[in-house]
């Protein structure tokens, strides 16, 4: 699903998440919390070689079910490596106990940092030696000549990157480099102040996250192939990137929430005794091919930067309390708006894709939801039926009459049997009962054993159901200011993760500028004008 995917991992396939903005009064600040971060990774990285987390189990549908916890395991010092056709992941050797040894790669200012955390023969650096080292490396940075810009190579096209890094393992320096940089725990990129667009803060932060915000800015301070990317810059913006392909959204989440509920409580690093050596950047030799494609990465993820039409919203006018006094499940209440604003723009429904956790099951990652179906359907056209009456006879032509096609009981009744529906197609996916997995186990083995596709897969309508026009999911955090966003998966489609507060749901919606079917503004509003309408169809209920 993402390893043979050819497209950059930057908005087609990396999810951004945005931290709590800080405010730093002095650069030692940005040191201090980067430490801290590191410091809880390291804490994490061991309870999990020691088998320690804590297993997981169903809180709804067959409560008590033990859930796979294979994510989590694979979040740290995990990478993709680029190939032709297909990439692959690369995991961490595995060492006895005791003689586990850790490493962190600091990115600033387009330069690569190796820092070791852990050695076998002297233990854990304390955070306030590896503060000292992360402040050693922002002043030599900041006082170095401009470095290549290798991490662009991240953000190119999949086999043109791998062509690329190719050439650079020609060089034994380059391979030893990508090798410390695959086996890190993690990549933290310390970025200047900057890269805020025109607009809304959450928005610029949630493009910061995604793509680090263009060439201009720190884009050139990244490397995309990495499972986790932790971004803390100078003027307060904290986020963090993360590579697909390991783990879903929940595992990031509970990642990221934890290190943040640690570094509020903790002391600021004290100072060490002694300073070790400074951290040595990355020293890489480009040949005249290597410094073409960065040239051409750079001009790629600019216009990509371009082409992406996100917006990060707030509805306000109401949450998951009031959703669950409609005695409806939230998320299936925000799907039926999201195809409810869908219709009311396009007057169809659209292949749609929301994330399904298999977890009860070993290895178990995502199915599919298909939240457009016939009830959705039913209840959004009635809906709709009433918003536009039509104008009275040609003696007063600008008069419009009110008249009411379905009653507001039938509009209820056509929600409950769409909810009754959605919540159906939710626990048969999450119970392994859902089609489209079994549809791709069937269509790969087919492919392995016979060599060719059997006509049910080379069916346009097969092809068709597979082009989500509504890519979505639901990314719940539980700390304030902290939400996920991705790009939207096929051209002419929109992206919505969606994070239903108390008193209010988060969305952050994308598309692409240059389609002429979507419009990111446009499909707000018209989710907006859609989670007031159920509102009022429940006030009614209520009310009667």
């Amino acid at each position: 699903m993402y390893l043979k995917v050819r497209l950059p991992l930057p908005i087609n396939s990396n999810p951004g998440m945005v931290l709590p903005r800080r405010h730093f009064a002095k650069v030692d600040e940005v040191a201090d919390l980067a430490a801290l971060f590191i410091d809880d990774l390291l804490d994490y990285k061991e309870m999990l070689d020691r088998g320690e987390l804590p297993l997981e189990r169903a809180t709804s549908r067959e409560k008590g079910q033990p859930l796979c916890m294979e994510q989590f395991y694979r979040l740290l010092g995990v990478c993709r490596i680029p190939q032709l056709e297909k990439d692959r992941l690369e995991f961490p050797p595995m060492r006895p106990e005791g003689e586990q040894e850790e490493l962190v790669v600091v990115a600033c200012r387009n330069y690569f940092y190796p820092i070791p955390v852990k050695a076998a023969d002297r233990g854990r650096l304390t955070p306030g030696e590896i503060q000292a080292q992360l402040l050693m490396a922002m002043v030599e940075a900041a006082g170095a000549s401009a470095a290549p810009r290798v991490g662009l190579l991240t953000a190119l096209p999949r086999d043109a990157w791998a062509r690329a890094r190719e050439q650079l393992c020609t060089d034994e320096n380059n391979r030893m480099n990508m090798d410390l940089i695959s086996r890190a725990l993690c990549i933290v990129c310390l970025d200047e102040g900057g890269g805020d667009c025109a607009g809304d803060a959450d928005t610029s932060a949630m493009l910061r996250a995604m793509t680090g915000a263009g060439t201009k800015h720190h884009s050139a301070n990244r490397w995309f192939d990495k499972t986790v990317q932790l971004i803390i810059s100078s003027d307060g913006f904290v986020g963090l990137c993360n590579e697909h392909t390991p783990a879903e959204g929940v595992a990031v989440v509970r990642l990221a929430e934890r290190a943040l509920a640690r570094a509020a409580v903790a002391a600021r690093p004290a100072p060490p005794p002694a300073l070790l050596p400074a951290p040595v950047a990355m020293r890489w030799t480009l040949t005249k091919d290597v410094e073409r494609a960065v040239e051409q990465a750079a001009k790629e993820i600019d216009r990509n930067i371009a082409d992406l039409d996100t917006r990060v919203w707030t509805y306000k006018g109401y949450g998951r309390e009031f959703i669950k006094s409609c005695r409806t499940s939230p998320d299936v209440y925000i799907q039926l708006a999201m195809q409810y604003a869908y219709y009311k723009m396009y007057g169809s429904l659209c292949s749609t894709y929301e994330s399904a956790s298999l977890r009860r099951f070993r290895q178990g990652r995502v199915d599919n939801i298909r939240s457009a179906h016939a009830q959705a359907r039913a209840w959004a056209a009635a809906m709709c039926a009433d918003e536009t009456p039509p104008l009275s006879d040609a003696d007063d032509s600008q008069k419009k009459v009110s008249f009411n096609l379905y009653g507001e009981q039938k509009k209820l009744e056509l929600f409950d049997e769409a909810a009754k529906k959605q919540t159906e197609i939710m626990e048969v996916n999450i119970q392994g009962r859902g089609i489209d997995n079994h549809l791709i186990a069937l269509r790969e083995t087919a492919r392995e054993t016979l060599g060719q596709l059997p006509e049910l897969f080379t069916d346009p309508t097969y092809k068709q159901m597979h082009e989500f026009r509504l890519s979505t999911s639901q990314v719940a955090t539980t700390t304030d200011g902290t939400f996920m966003g991705y790009g939207a998966v096929i051209p002419d489609g929109y992206g919505c993760c969606y994070n239903p507060k108390k008193d209010s749901i988060i969305f952050c919606i994308s598309s692409f500028v240059s389609s002429s079917v979507t419009n990111t503004e446009a499909f707000r509003q018209s989710l907006e004008e859609a989670l007031d309408s159920m509102k009022l169809m429940f006030q009614n209920r209520q009310a009667e």
